[in-house]
């Protein structure tokens, strides 16, 4: 994990104390303004001596503090530090960096925070680019995954100069199944079900979200933290029982529970598992049966064919999952299942016209496709919403200058600057949101 370091008082002094004759009649104050910008931006890494920071000083004594502040976030010590930590964040809904590590995940989104040798930054594709992004840490060596980094080449990788793109994402693939057990050999993940830096990850123990949603239980977490970690909108903002349907639910949620239609003094069941996040059209077809991870088999494995045994839209439990496959309520009135509903789409269908009716798309400034098959253009579409780049903003916002008073103008301004689906089209770079977060008024 990085940390921000922290350039005391006395680091100033010595900055100014060290200036040339030439130099000593330098503005103070935009010194001053100068080290937080560079501070705030790349954790204390850029160090004063560095050309860059000189840049950055001129460029705040004609008073650009913008322009200063793309200098910082244009740099590597950027992406060593707060696009890593953004990447780190984006593992789990919890957006907690603390356990967060280097990985083929967090390389795919430093790479889509920062650009490479042979892409730009982009953010509208971080769920659905087919891309596994491999490091050469030193420009000559072998490319090796992320996760393989020793301590002294992380202080000193360059990860926009380092980063290897390869065409295509690989898992575990599932080749033969013996009840609940599985055999895999590694294979590729076919596009239709690549989500981008969510279905990377190259072995048992990484951080990565792929481990997170992925491991036990019915993938639930998978899509919930899909559209949690993009939207930055919970379980509860947007459930809707008037619009859930039953056929919408998962099988294994009981129907027959008194809680299924109507909620005894708690939401009902069918709000999120019919009309929320967790139905099966708002992404759970996408991923449901299709993914699993398991420390035991190297990790993310990929399941071409289900067999009912593995089907997680049939349960988290094995051994019940043929029960609630045959949900037969008269035989076993207590069966745990859903009868309305046969399970995840084999065709991995997802369809959100029932959040066009509820305002959730409202809310989300969707401007893409409301249905289509495979996680892969769910993907594609969700990085077309607006508030993808509004959510990502105020993420900055808590790490670059917390205490700021930024006006709606102020976010309209910076959504026109990076939302890339206008005209004029806006540059798509987290980059982008650093600087102009950074330089506001307010964070002076």
């Amino acid at each position: 994990m990085t940390y921000l370091k922290v350039v005391s008082i006395g680091v100033l002094c010595s900055y100014l104390f060290s200036l040339s004759n030439a130099q000593a009649a330098v503005d103070a104050a935009a010194t001053v303004t100068t080290l937080r910008l560079a501070n705030t931006i790349t954790g204390g890494y850029m160090p004063t001596s560095s050309p860059l920071f000189a840049l950055m000083l001129e460029k705040v004594q004609s008073g650009d503090r913008r322009g200063a502040a793309q200098i910082a976030a244009s740099s590597k010590y950027f992406a060593s530090y707060l696009a890593r930590r953004l990447a780190f964040q984006m593992q789990n809904p919890s957006f907690d960096a603390v356990n967060g590590m280097d990985n083929d995940s967090t390389a795919f989104l430093i790479a889509h925070f920062v650009g490479t040798k042979s892409a730009p930054p982009s953010i509208s594709k971080i769920w659905s680019d087919n891309l596994t992004y491999l490091v050469i840490p030193d420009g000559s060596s072998s490319p090796i995954h992320a996760a393989n980094l020793t301590a002294t080449q992380k202080k000193n990788i360059d990860w926009a100069a380092a980063l290897s793109p390869v065409t295509g994402q690989t898992a575990n693939v599932v080749t033969a199944v013996n009840n609940a057990n599985v055999t895999t050999a590694r294979g590729p993940i076919p596009e239709k079900h690549v989500g981008g830096y969510m279905t990377l990850s190259d072995r048992a123990s990484d951080n990565s979200f792929a481990m997170y949603g992925a491991t036990a239980g019915t993938n639930l977490r998978m899509v919930e933290g899909i559209w949690q970690i993009a939207t930055g909108l919970t379980l509860v903002d947007v459930e809707s029982a008037s619009a859930g349907r039953a056929y919408m639910a998962p099988r294994f949620i009981p129907e027959n529970d008194p809680n299924f239609f109507h909620g005894q003094g708690q939401t009902a069941c069918l709000a999120c598992h019919g009309g929320g996040m967790s139905s099966l059209q708002h992404g759970y077809s996408t991923v449901a049966d299709v993914f699993n991870f398991d420390a035991a088999k190297g990790g993310l494995i990929y399941v071409p064919m289900p067999t009912t045994a593995i089907r997680k839209s049939l349960g988290s439990d094995p051994s019940l999952r043929a029960t609630v496959l045959a949900c037969d309520l008269v035989k076993t009135p207590k069966a745990v299942c859903n009868p309305d509903s046969a399970g995840a789409d084999p065709n991995h269908g997802w369809d959100l016209n029932v959040w066009r009716l509820t305002g959730v798309l409202k809310t989300m400034g969707w401007t893409g496709p409301l249905s289509g098959q495979g996680l892969n253009s769910l993907g594609a579409a969700l990085g077309r919403a607006t508030i993808v780049y509004k959510f990502l903003t105020e993420r900055v916002i808590r790490e670059v200058c917390p205490m700021g008073a930024f006006t709606a103008t102020d976010l309209d301004s910076i959504l026109a600057a990076v939302y890339p689906y206008e005209v004029p089209a806006g540059t798509d770079d987290v980059r982008t949101i650093v600087a102009m977060v950074a330089s506001h008024a307010s964070c002076q």
